[in-house]
């Protein structure tokens, strides 16, 4: 039954990035040295009997001339990242908790990140698109159980972070766990990517398959793959365009069923970067599961380690309360001052910090009520872009606040402290307050 919950009831304003422009490269630039470089070493060889020296010193001379000519490539890659349930404690090894999913996006939405469609990606990735933003992450999530509906949704609808779901219909609406058609129209409607996960999530591989001929192997794989778009298409009413392999389960043959019954790309669960040029219908993910800490998470997305020194509130736990977090970055010479940033991931929301490039300095002030923090944990994460690779770095560190927040005291109090002893002039300063 289609749930009458209004906060899913409008549809999902995508955030917006910045797209980068791209130098062209000169049709008669480094290019073409190259390759008349690879003509003039070839040359020459043709029906000549060389030795196996001789040969590995011509390959190698070959192989490097790309390196010699050519700058390196620092155009955008993106990181996919594979979640399939959410808040499921009983389950041994996919599930994550509510709390790390909400970690996960705070860190992502405060830290820089640019969460993009798959489609921005497939596009970028097949030349469609002339790039992508910096710190590009794509959101998916697989196999289509009740808790993409009840807890990822709703963190991912109020960050305005969008995300593909990929399902296999043979489950839709037949197990208590399982999403309903409503549900996934519910979250399609609201601006939610629908995608196939195939029809029945099976291993898609012949060799898993032995009994099954050539023939019928490839009749029943072209069913997997087209039924699944077929229904998806029908019951939702969007294009699906993408599969996701189940068990991460592919071969060549498989990507060219694929791709013959009628998708532009395809995800595994390989794991790496998506950049310009990759196989669109082998694109890497990083999936998730219950035994990945947070340090994990972050080093996979690929931040490099940060230097940091003087920080506040030292780590651990804090005897006072403090209402400025800060920190000093020493070699800040080495970062790009216009990507430096500060958050603490606990506040929820992104709060304005200041950096003084000149020194290193970075602080943001806390607003939130002391009651909010007393007794909690915190984490604070300084990163940056490194000036020359453009590369991201990063540092974290945990704090966290005493239980009882001393209170402030009343003015008879203050009154009665600061009335003047016996022997002192009134508005002449006591030995005390001269210090």
């Amino acid at each position: 039954m289609k749930s009458s919950d209004s906060r899913h009831s409008q549809p999902i304003p995508f955030r917006g990035y910045n797209v980068l422009k791209l130098r062209p490269r000169s049709a008669a630039g480094k290019g073409t040295d190259v390759a008349e470089a690879r003509h003039q070493v070839t040359k020459g060889f043709n029906g000549r009997l060389m030795s196996a020296r001789a040969l590995a010193a011509v390959v190698a001379v070959v192989l490097a001339l790309p390196l010699l000519g050519q700058e390196p490539d620092q155009r955008p890659d993106a990181t996919v990242l594979c979640y399939h349930i959410v808040e499921s404690p009983s389950d041994e090894r996919m599930e994550i908790s509510r709390e790390t999913f909400r970690q996960h996006l705070q860190y992502l939405e405060m830290t820089g990140y640019n969460v993009i469609p798959l489609q921005h990606l497939y596009e970028y990735v097949a030349g469609k698109r002339e790039s992508i933003p910096p710190n590009a992450v794509v959101i998916t999530i697989d196999d289509g159980w009740t808790s993409a509906y009840t807890e990822a949704f709703p963190e991912l609808k109020k960050r305005n972070f969008p995300f593909t779901l990929f399902i296999y219909p043979n489950i839709i609406g037949k197990t208590s766990i399982a999403l309903s058609w409503d549900q996934i129209k519910e979250m399609a409607d609201a601006g939610a990517d629908i995608q196939s996960h195939s029809f029945s999530h099976p291993f898609l591989t012949k060799r898993r398959h032995p009994s099954l001929d050539d023939a019928k192997y490839a009749a029943w794989l072209q069913r997997e793959l087209a039924d699944s778009k077929r229904i998806i298409e029908k019951k939702v009413g969007n294009k699906v365009r993408f599969l996701a392999y189940p068990y991460g389960d592919y071969d060549t043959r498989v990507a060219a069923f694929a791709a013959k019954a009628g998708y532009d790309a395809a995800l595994t669960c390989d794991f790496g970067k998506v950049k310009v040029g990759s196989n669109p219908l082998r694109m890497k993910r990083f999936v998730i599961d219950k035994r990945m800490s947070f340090a994990d998470f972050r080093r996979y997305l690929g931040a490099g380690a940060m230097q940091l020194a003087d920080v506040t509130p030292k780590p651990g736990d804090s005897k006072d309360p403090v209402t400025v977090v800060s920190a000093r970055i020493p070699n800040h010479e080495q970062l790009d001052p216009t990507s430096v940033g500060l958050a603490v991931l606990s506040l929820g929301d992104v709060v304005p910090y200041a950096y003084d490039a000149t020194t290193g300095s970075i602080s943001v002030e806390i607003d939130e009520k002391p009651e909010t923090l007393r007794g909690k944990y915190h984490r604070a994460v300084v990163w940056a872009r490194d000036a020359k690779s453009g590369k991201r770095v990063e540092a974290s560190w945990t704090f966290r606040f005493p239980e009882e927040v001393p209170q402030p005291q009343q003015p008879a109090a203050i009154a009665a402290r600061l009335t003047p002893a016996a022997g002192v002039a009134t508005g002449a300063p006591t030995a005390n307050e001269r210090r």
